[in-house]
């Protein structure tokens, strides 16, 4: 058996079909660093199940897809295809070529084929199991694989010899043993849950059972005897009903004669009645009439009051009047004074704004005169002016020329002076940039220096990435444990919902009812309806006993077609609670707050709908639940023993004094099921909500670890950027340079110019020395013309100063007379004012005078009024005199027909006393005869309820060679009553459940000699694990011995179980002496002396048992010549055995090598697998090297 092909398309840097055939021997695989030869190793492990895309040197499953390039763009799937030659049949299977393929998907898909035929991976695991070959066997090592095999952790290591040792597959085959032994451990405990449940029923129901028998057997003895005793009441009660009859005619006669006596004493009453009823009528009207009067007098007495109010406040409002005429004249006469006074005001100021006129237009004149001497001064300094600039032109032409031959002068000088300046520019150029190749350069220094940070950023981000990983499997183990969870609760769950559904822990009856949906008005059984917290459930399951089983009803009408329905089929008995008829039976919470240590009424303590509180409150109502057995009693003892007491522990203390205690049986969890239900259910919603939890902080960590991979991808950009400054720090340095060759050519240029400049300066400095004088004299005509001007303005500024103070004058007295005029205006003002105010004062004296007259005449009026309202009032009083007279004689005859009725009344007194006698007995004896009936009735009921028989079939059955002995009907009655409450279904119902029983005893037998036989297996697995172990494990020590001796040249190599007592288990040792040194920790050794002791492990288990196949990558690369080539060697002799695939840079690997590959990447990104000759082979080793 060997690997014969490997086909990759589209993984990692293989974007097209690629074929790599491969033979037996040894086959070296080539090429430069990074050009993908390291992949075709990765895609051995990845389609032999590798899971670990961060050991396949990737992120996510997407990574090992083709991510295109800039000309080829990238694939949606990738797939790598394992053929086998199987011509041994080694492989358990019947084919001579196996191939292995998976393929994968961008959007995170993967899926396995074996022989193009859809499998799982397992499948695959379990064909290759103890082959070695597997992606943790020995069939392929990588430089990570040496590490991981000499590393501290015993795990990975233990991997490698498990596989080499034969004991992977027993180990595979106890591991799953284990998981088929925890699931069978967990069926178990569900059937163990059941048959618990069955076996807590059986129990009671097989005494049940036996108690139902006798039941029968006494109830149908006393049924005889107890049936003859109800006829023997029946027939003496209707002789008493007899004779009651006869005494009730008589006395109804009686009470005849009675009835109509006193109907003829009524007539009379009511006449007399009548008679009091109109003088009483009269009486009224009389007393009314006088009222109205009263009423009529008491308004006089108002009305006069009223207008006696009215004069008081006419004589007052007269007052007011004329002391407001008398106000108003005073204001008229102040007003006429003021007015007089404005008027004399505003004849002077008239006066003075006339004078002021006057005075204003005599200074106007004086100012023109002024204005026109001003004017003929400023035209002689005009014509002056003139002549001035006249002579400026001509100065300004000689200037001119000056100033061209000046211009010239500067120019040279100047341009003489911008050479220099420019010379010295240049040479501080030439300086700069000089000075800016050196800063470029220390630039250059530190970009330089920035890359090396950015290349440790890289490496810290990777390590950030692989720490974040990490913790991402830890969440993925965590989220493992709470599905292992929410597995195990929803199994509970299911289990509790079963029995609920099945009504496990009712009885026979109760189920039938219950399971029948046809018959209506069914709510449920009690025990479904209620709920508590845990710590009261013993409580009231002991105070609620055997009504946990009663099935509330809609009505009795409902009640009573089910219990027919249970009839019809002989199905047993049920008790049932109508919910329309029981009626709430509590205690009042003041009666018992006053006493000490309880917890609380029963009904209180059970959660259960409103509608079905009346049932709770009736049958639990009167039910105290006490903490513990001493605080009941002592509670009891405090009332008296009045109610029943129950404890927490359901001991209970019945009224009147009895204690019930000991051992409870549970009767189905009926009552905790329900909280079970729910606490699972509330479970696994933690539990969904924890995974939920746990599967956000992956998503949060697969962001992270995406957030770090784009600062990755920044620092990867930073880089490519700062590579290009690096390029571009060197392209400025040499276009400095050349700059500084071209300014220092510029400097050159510039010498020469100056020269030239010198000669021209002379000329033109002679010339400009001639126009000097010329101007000369022309600047002194020019100073004489300046001297008259300033004479002439001297007297043209006195002329104005002269003129500005006239004007201001005339300002002065404008500005006064608008003042005047001002003041004159608001004296007009005030006069109008003042004359419109006395008008209106004027109009108002009129007006009040008016009203005053108005009052005087109003006063008179009222007055008269007075007089009628007085004359009115007397006649009233008058009359109400002679009313008051005729209401006493009415109350006189009141009186009489008073006394007449009295004594009418006193009769029917006599008369009702006497019919109410009569009454009495009647209705005594009528009672009787009630009591009789209903007594008669109780006995026909009694037959009905606890014989169903009626009254003729019971009469039928009377014996009257019967003797009723009612001691024995006692004793009969005593010993049915001492068995307690029977259960006729029990008989049935206990042989039901026994035969759930025995179904159950047996499933529970099976499952525990199936827990035997795994336990036996596991251990067989065990000892053949051991055995192999041993024999192999001493097998690779001998060969590590040897293969370490001549791979080192010398030196000592050895393996060591640590616990040798737990060899499956137990870390594995290495022992390593390199030739000429002391045995030395692993970690201290070098990289090529580790290298070299994990390649002697590898030969070791080669030796032993050889592999199809093995992928070596570069695991020789820490080697030095002499090393390589005693790997070479002994690579040569194991491959007779294992074909050896060698992914490798190293010359002396190449050379023992019958078949070379080489992997180039002629295109960015992608590889080529070419075949090479040995020639070739050597010449790309030398590139390489």
């Amino acid at each position: 058996m060997y690997l014969k092909r490997l086909e990759l398309k589209g993984f990692k840097s293989f974007p097209t079909k690629t074929d790599v055939l491969f033979n037996e021997g040894i086959t070296a695989i080539v090429g430069p660093n990074g050009s993908g030869k390291s992949n075709i190793s990765d895609a051995v492990r990845w389609v032999l199940g590798e899971q670990s895309i961060k050991s396949l040197r990737g992120d996510k499953l997407e990574d090992v897809v083709f991510a295109g390039t800039d000309t080829k763009k990238a694939m949606n799937y990738c797939e790598v295809a394992l053929t086998i030659d199987n011509s041994d049949k080694k492989l358990d299977l019947e084919y001579s070529e196996i191939t292995i393929k998976r393929r994968a998907y961008r959007s995170g898909e993967s899926e396995f084929f074996l022989n193009n035929k859809s499998c799982r991976l397992k499948d695959i695991k379990e064909l290759l199991l103890d082959t070695g070959i597997g992606k943790d066997g020995y069939s392929i090592i990588e430089q990570g694989k040496v590490d991981e095999i000499l590393s501290n952790n015993p795990v990975n290591r233990r991997k490698v010899f498990d596989e080499a040792c034969n004991i992977s597959k027993y180990r595979y085959k106890k591991q799953e043993s284990e998981r088929n032994l925890k699931h069978t451990k967990e069926n178990l405990s569900r059937i163990e849950d059941i048959y618990i449940e069955i076996e807590n029923q059986l129990k009671p129901l097989e005494g049940q059972q036996k108690k139902a028998i006798k039941y029968l057997e006494l109830k149908d003895k006393l049924k005889v005897l107890e049936v003859n005793s109800y006829i023997n009441e029946i027939e003496e009660l209707n002789r008493q009903v007899e004779e009651s009859l006869k005494h009730d005619k008589l006395l109804d006669e009686q009470s005849n004669d009675l009835k109509k006596q006193k109907e003829t004493l009524e007539e009379t009453l009511a006449k007399t009645s009548e008679e009091a009823e109109g003088i009483e009528s009269k009486i009224n009207k009389t007393i009314e009439y006088t009222n109205t009067i009263k009423g009529v007098i008491n308004k006089k007495y108002s009305e006069l009051s009223v207008l006696k109010e009215k004069i008081i406040n006419s004589d007052s409002d007269i007052k007011r009047y004329n002391e407001e005429i008398a106000n108003t004249n005073e204001k008229l006469k102040n007003n006429k004074l003021e007015l007089d006074e404005l008027e004399k005001k505003k004849e002077e100021v008239f006066d003075n704004l006339s004078c002021m006129k006057k005075q204003i237009n005599e200074v106007d004149v004086k100012n023109k005169n002024k204005k026109s001497s001003i004017s003929e001064l400023a035209e002689n300094v005009e014509n002056l002016k003139d002549e001035i600039i006249t002579l400026l032109d001509l100065k300004q032409n000689s200037a001119n020329k000056l100033s061209t031959f000046t211009a010239n002068i500067e120019n040279i000088e100047k341009r003489t002076e911008t050479i220099n300046l420019d010379a010295e520019i240049v040479k501080k150029n030439i300086e700069s940039k000089k000075n800016e190749i050196k800063s470029h350069q220390l630039n250059k220094e530190e970009k330089i220096k920035f890359i090396e940070e950015l290349r440790l950023r890289h490496e810290n981000i990777n390590k950030n990435i692989d720490m974040l990983k990490s913790n991402s499997k830890n969440i993925d183990n965590n989220i493992q444990v709470s599905k292992l969870k929410l597995n195990e609760y929803k199994s509970k769950l299911n289990i509790y919902i079963d029995m609920e559904k099945h009504y496990e822990g009712f009885n026979r009856g109760v189920k039938e009812v219950l399971k029948n949906k046809s018959l209506t008005g069914i709510y449920g059984a009690l025990g479904q309806v209620i709920s508590s917290s845990q710590e009261y459930e013993k409580a009231l399951e002991a105070s609620l006993g055997s009504y946990m089983q009663n099935i509330i009803t809609k009505d009795e009408n409902s009640a009573k077609t089910a219990i027919n329905y249970l009839k019809k089929n002989n199905l047993g008995r049920v008790t049932f609670l109508p919910l329309n008829i029981i009626k709430s039976n509590k205690i009042d919470k003041k009666m018992i707050k006053s006493t000490t240590n309880y917890i609380g009424i029963a009904s209180d303590l059970v959660k259960v709908d409103e509608k079905y509180k009346n049932i709770i409150e009736n049958i639990l109502g009167r039910t105290i639940v006490i903490k513990n057995m001493d605080e009941a009693i002592k509670f009891a003892r405090e009332t008296n023993h009045r109610y029943k007491v129950v404890t927490l522990d359901g001991e209970i203390l019945n009224p009147g004094g009895s204690l019930t205690g000991g051992t409870i049986r549970t009767n189905g969890n009926i009552l905790s099921r329900k909280r079970l239900i729910e606490e699972f259910e509330e479970k696994l919603v933690v539990e969904k909500s924890e995974l939920e939890s746990l599967e956000n902080k992956k998503l949060d960590l697969s962001n992270d670890i995406n957030e770090e991979v784009k600062k990755l991808e920044i620092v990867d950009l930073e880089l490519s950027e700062n590579d290009k400054s690096l390029v571009y720090i060197n392209t400025t340095i040499k276009s400095l340079n050349d700059e500084v060759l071209n300014l220092e050519n510029s400097l050159q240029k510039l010498i020469n110019e100056k020269i030239g400049l010198g000669e021209n300066l002379e000329y033109t400095l002679n010339k400009a020395k001639s126009l000097k004088e010329e101007i000369k004299d022309l600047e002194e005509k020019h100073l004489n013309n300046k001297v008259k001007i300033n004479q002439l303005n001297v007297q043209l500024k006195e002329f104005n100063n002269v003129y500005e103070v006239e004007k201001n004058k005339f300002d002065d007295l404008n500005i006064e007379y608008a003042r005047l005029n001002q003041a004159y205006e608001s004296i007009l003002k005030d006069i109008e004012r003042i004359a419109k105010e006395s008008e209106l004062q004027e109009s108002t004296l009129k007006n009040i005078e008016k009203q005053l007259e108005e009052g005087k005449l109003n006063k008179v009026k009222i007055e008269e009024q007075i007089k009628i309202e007085t004359s009115e009032k007397e006649n009233l009083e008058n009359q109400l005199i002679d009313e008051n007279k005729k209401l006493a004689l009415q109350k006189e005859q009141k009186e009489s027909i008073k006394s007449k009725s009295d004594s009418i009344l006193s009769d029917l007194k006599n008369i009702d006393r006497k019919y109410i006698e009569v009454k009495e007995s009647l209705f005594k004896i009528e009672s009787k005869i009630d009591r009789v009936k209903s007594a008669k009735e109780n006995y026909i009921a009694k037959l009905s309820e606890e014989y169903e028989l009626t009254l003729e079939e019971a009469e039928n059955l009377k014996d009257e060679f019967i003797i009723i002995d009612k001691k024995e009907l006692e004793s009969l009655k005593r010993e049915l009553k001492g068995l307690g409450n029977v259960n006729l279904d029990s008989i049935k119902e206990y042989e039901e459940i026994k035969e759930r029983y025995d179904f159950y005893s047996e499933q529970k037998k099976d499952l525990e000699e199936s827990i035997e036989v795994i336990y036996k297996l596991i251990q067989e697995l065990e000892e053949n694990m051991k055995k192999e172990f041993n024999e192999k494990f001493t097998l690779i020590n001998e060969n590590f011995k040897f293969v370490y001796k001549k791979l080192f040249g010398g030196g000592n190599g050895e393996l060591k179980i640590v616990d040798k007592a737990n060899i499956l288990d137990s870390d594995i040792e290495i022992v390593a002496q390199p030739p000429g040194k002391k045995m030395k920790n692993l970690n201290l050794l070098s990289g090529g002396e580790k290298a070299l002791t994990a390649i002697s492990i590898l030969f070791a288990i080669l030796l032993a048992k050889p592999t199809p196949f093995c992928i070596l990558d570069e695991i020789e690369a820490p080697l030095d010549d002499a090393n390589i080539y005693r790997f070479g060697e002994f690579l040569k002799e194991l491959s007779k055995e294992t074909q050896f695939i060698s992914i490798t840079h190293r010359r002396g690997t190449m050379e023992v090598a019958d078949y070379i590959y080489g992997v180039t990447m002629q295109e960015k990104a992608i590889s080529k697998v070419i075949s090479l000759k040995l020639q070739e082979a050597k010449e790309l080793t030398e590139d390489i090297i």
